[in-house]
């Protein structure tokens, strides 16, 4: 299988290790920084400003790719006219509980999609034509193994990992329960901001590793612990990871209501913890990224139905959309929503969008067009809500408050929108703060019961 990916997939493992893969992957040179260490890619190109043809004509002399891999599109931007690839189109989703609102138009360029187990449901509403369940996780070999250097494991409980708590809002109550447990005498330590051989050491150092995922998915940490010699510990909920591990013989799992005696009885036999561990241990090995590449062979060797029928309009936008979170600059965001618009300039979608990109690109400076755009966007359609609830934030910031309370009043007059189309729009604020992450979540709660209502009451709240 010949393979084109937008990322290098050696951070994850060697390419000798991917048998029965040739790869090229592609990306602007210095981008691509893992834990510290910069990958190259094969193929120097920028998917902001290029095109699928452009990228084509750059590939090495006589590759052709089998499949196009394209990971986390809301971090990576696409290249445009990816409608003319004439191999399979794959995509990679992780995150979309924090950025739902900006995947939602990328229905028309993938043959397939890709997600954990728990998104598959969501994305066939939301008119991907293929999506299947596959775990696009594995620990990164060059930093997650043993080091025979470490030492004892004088940590009996460890943990590393995001504390912000508007992203991982569910996992804050649980590290208070970890911490608690020192008070009885156990060893535990909660670390934040550890990378690449710092983490892998660290977690050489714990007996147990504590993870806890999102969606109930596979996540990075639950092949990292067991990599670096530690017992996996995580929710029995979770929809996974059996698939993976046998519990109690490779990891252990845990519910709300026995924690705290899990972790007791573990520490209390060291000998069946360490035998776990060592487990754990040797079954990840089998489940490292050039083992899974296989499994992706297979999914595309039972095709779907295509990439679905779609309108250059609608191509152009859903691209643009899912670029305002990813690195392209302002400029080059500028210009893809600016052709969004050319396409459909009585769309106030891309007047909104237009708005959203201005200020991305010119700060400050581009206030006062933002706020004429999203005022036609909002006098084009009675009933679209995202423009009133730009208009809101960009009142909030400005510190007018009798501007704020006229924006205010019209966003809330159209809050009972029931329909998709009132709601289809990316709003602010920039970033993954706890009201962006409310509404990403608010969306897959609309989605979900099919009921748009739901996420024009969670776009009115401040």
């Amino acid at each position: 299988m010949r393979l084109l990916c937008n990322l290098p997939l050696e951070c994850f493992d060697d390419r000798a290790a991917m048998r029965g893969v040739e790869l090229v992957t592609f990306g602007p040179p210095q981008r691509m920084v893992v834990d510290g260490v910069h990958y190259p890619f094969d193929v120097a190109f920028d998917p902001s400003a290029g095109s699928w043809h452009e990228l084509a004509a750059r590939l090495p002399r006589g590759f052709a790719p089998d499949a196009v891999l394209l990971f986390w599109p809301d971090q990576e931007p696409l290249p445009a006219g990816l409608e003319h690839c004439p191999v399979p189109v794959v995509g990679v989703v992780s995150d979309y509980n924090l950025s739902l609102p900006h995947l939602v138009g990328l229905w028309p360029f993938f043959d397939l999609l890709l997600c954990d187990r728990a998104g598959v449901g969501l994305f066939r509403r939301l008119s991907f034509a293929d999506v299947r369940y596959w775990c696009q996780y594995a620990h990164k070999r060059p930093f997650h193994r043993l080091h025979v250097d470490a030492g004892a494991r004088d940590v009996d409980l460890g943990f590393a990992g995001n504390l912000n708590p508007a992203v991982q809002r569910e996992r804050a109550p649980w590290l208070e329960r970890l911490r608690r447990l020192a008070v009885g005498g156990t060893r535990v330590e909660v670390q934040t901001g550890l990378r690449g051989e710092a983490y892998g050491r660290f977690l050489n150092r714990c007996r147990i590793g504590w993870n806890r995922s999102i969606r109930g998915e596979m996540n990075l940490r639950a092949f990292e612990v067991p990599a670096c010699g530690a017992l996996l510990l995580m929710e029995r909920s979770n929809l996974e990871v059996a698939d993976f591990f046998v519990p109690g013989e490779e990891c252990v799992l845990h519910g709300d209501d026995d924690f705290e005696a899990v972790v007791a009885e573990l520490l209390a036999d060291r000998d069946r913890c360490t035998r776990i561990a060592r487990a754990g241990h040797a079954r990840v090995q089998r489940h490292r990224l050039g083992e899974r590449l296989g499994q992706l062979a297979d999914l595309l060797a039972t095709p779907g139905q295509g990439r679905p029928a779609s309108t250059e309009a609608d191509r152009v936008l859903g691209r643009a959309i899912a670029m305002l979170p990813t690195w392209a600059d302002g400029k080059t965001l500028a210009a893809a929503a600016l052709a969004a618009h050319d396409l459909a300039p009585t769309d106030p979608r891309t007047l909104n969008l237009l708005g959203m990109a201005t200020l991305r690109w010119r700060g400050a400076e581009g206030g006062e067009a933002a706020w004429r755009l999203w005022q036609r966007a909002a006098a084009l359609d009675p009933d679209y809500l995202p423009a009133t609830v730009n208009l809101v934030g960009l009142a909030t910031a400005s510190g007018d408050a009798e501007l704020r309370r006229a924006a205010r009043r019209e966003r809330d007059r159209r809050a009972a929108a029931t329909t998709w189309l009132a709601v289809d729009g990316p709003t602010l604020p920039f970033g993954y703060g706890e009201l962006a992450v409310d509404r990403s979540l608010a969306l897959q709660q609309a989605v979900r019961q099919g009921d748009p209502a739901l996420f024009a009451g969670a776009l009115v709240q401040d």
